[in-house]
């Protein structure tokens, strides 16, 4: 090893995989899913009427797709690159 070379910051040597990012805009797939999840089971065990179902889920798809209109904003990972 040459004396003269620096030394990385060990984040910096990692690759992108190994990293994992704290931003919450990666948490929201999963957020959703479990949400839309959560009413589908409602809705099977006749909690939620059909129109209040049918009105979540819409709401649930609007939100994810602006999750996905919002995506590039992170500062944090290469999607916004």
């Amino acid at each position: 090893m040459d004396p003269n070379e620096e030394k990385k910051p060990a984040e910096q040597t990692k690759s992108p995989e190994a990293r994992k990012c704290a931003c919450f805009c990666h948490k929201m797939p999963g957020v959703f899913v479990v949400l839309i999840g959560v009413a589908i089971l409602l809705r099977a065990l006749s909690v939620l009427g059909s129109t209040a179902f049918w009105v979540t889920i819409a709401v649930l798809v609007i939100l994810i797709g602006l999750q996905c209109m919002t995506r590039g904003v992170c500062k944090c990972c290469s999607a916004s690159a």
